[in-house]
């Protein structure tokens, strides 16, 4: 092969390098993890003569520092809303037997108009039911989403210093020699980087 055209061989192959690379941060960025089932074929990591990396991106979500606070202040708006569903109810069926003592002393327009009442009430409670559960659901993914922002940052930067042209997710990998997981590291950075986000709790009624 002359010289010419081996030259345009390798633009060509340092362009594909580069082109799997911001594909592999991109999808990092966009989901950071396969859904399991995904039927992606699991295979041994082979030497391609490209320098990789592989993360944990699951197990670096949920041991960081910032998730765990999340998680937890998310759970203590949910027992707090389920204390408040747990009153709400008990007032509900206490107004169902009072209506229930009360329906032979009624006239059927008055306790039609009662029974309707009740009923309404038993549907709002359950709307703010729903309502609070999207809104702690919201609250999650959007504290959630800081950190998965920071991880693929602090991801990219690892594998820029490393020389790294692909960054694999451990959980498709078979087999691969240690020291091409960068998973330990890239947790360390985010927990100094990130120790803690915002969480917008919805308020309690």
């Amino acid at each position: 092969m002359d010289a010419g055209k081996e030259s345009v061989m390798l633009r060509a192959m340092g362009r594909a390098a580069a082109s799997v690379f911001k594909t592999a941060l991109i999808a990092a960025a966009l989901s950071l993890a396969a859904p399991a089932g995904s039927g992606w074929a699991q295979q041994p990591v082979q030497d391609t003569g490209m320098s990789i990396a592989v993360v944990d991106v699951q197990g670096a979500l949920r041991n960081s520092d910032a998730a765990k606070e999340i998680q937890s202040r998310i759970n203590e708006r949910r027992q707090a809303y389920q204390r408040q569903v747990t009153e709400e109810e008990k007032a509900l069926r206490a107004s169902e037997q009072d209506l229930q003592q009360e329906r032979s002393t009624l006239e059927p327009e008055i306790y039609q108009q009662q029974l309707r009442a009740f009923r309404n009430r038993v549907a709002d409670v359950q709307k703010s039911v729903q309502e609070r559960r999207r809104a702690l659901d919201q609250a999650f993914s959007t504290a959630m989403n800081l950190v998965r922002n920071e991880l693929v940052s602090v991801i990219a930067e690892i594998a820029d210093e490393r020389g790294a042209k692909v960054v694999l997710f451990k959980d498709h990998i078979v087999i691969a020699e240690k020291s091409l997981d960068i998973s330990d590291e890239a947790l360390r950075r985010l927990n100094a980087r990130l120790p803690s986000v915002p969480v917008e709790l919805p308020p309690l009624d």
